[in-house]
């Protein structure tokens, strides 16, 4: 089944658990945006861990340097999902790959920035990466072809992968249709005039097989 991943990133904490108390419980992971994690650091972690305690937390970190220490933060302050740049070096990616494992969470290697997402996905599995992290239109000035760029990744991988980027009401059927092992939504959801219907109406989405 896919997982269903909300993304609350803006600046103001508050707002956020807001935005989250009306729409987590159609989440099965909720993710803390960089902006919020700029803003308020590792408490906004926190602070989504003691409001949802039974859901997992997404630091979207997108980290490139210091993953040793930067990950033993997000782990104490609750996170169960670490991302990291692909582009970065593998030295980096397999020391915050190896601290991540001894707390017992889970990397997500974000190909955002990576030369080639295919060789990216290729080597991941190798270095050690739990789960990938693909973008649709990567670049705002871009509208890539999902179907392609989807096939890229999953035909050199057998790692789960998430699906975000410039996903919306307009293609999430078609992107439901490439039975990614989850979805991840920011936008649709916090910015939505009812972030509540937002929510229930992507959840209805998802096949329940």
């Amino acid at each position: 089944m896919i997982k269903l991943h909300f993304t609350y990133n803006i600046a103001d904490l508050a707002q956020a658990i807001k935005i989250a108390e009306q729409t987590a419980e159609y989440a099965d992971i909720i993710g803390v945006g960089s902006l919020l994690l700029f803003k308020e650091g590792v408490g906004a972690i926190k602070a989504f861990k003691n409001a949802f305690p039974n859901k997992e937390i997404f630091a979207e970190t997108k980290l490139v340097e210091k993953t040793e220490e930067a990950i033993t933060l997000m782990a104490q302050a609750g996170a169960s999902y670490v991302s990291v740049l692909a582009g970065t070096f593998n030295t980096s990616i397999k020391k915050a790959i190896a601290t991540a494992h001894r707390f017992d969470i889970k990397i997500a290697l974000d190909l955002l920035d990576a030369q080639s997402v295919g060789q990216a996905a290729m080597d991941a599995k190798t270095l050690g990466a739990d789960m990938l992290i693909l973008h649709h239109a990567p670049h705002m000035e871009e509208e890539s072809d999902i179907d392609s760029v989807w096939h890229n990744v999953r035909d050199n991988t057998s790692l789960p992968i998430f699906i975000t980027g410039k996903v919306d009401s307009s293609n999430f059927a078609q992107v439901v249709s490439l039975k990614p092992q989850g979805i991840m939504l920011g936008a649709p959801i916090v910015r939505a005039e009812s972030p509540s219907r937002a929510a229930e109406s992507f959840r209805t989405l998802i096949p329940n097989k």
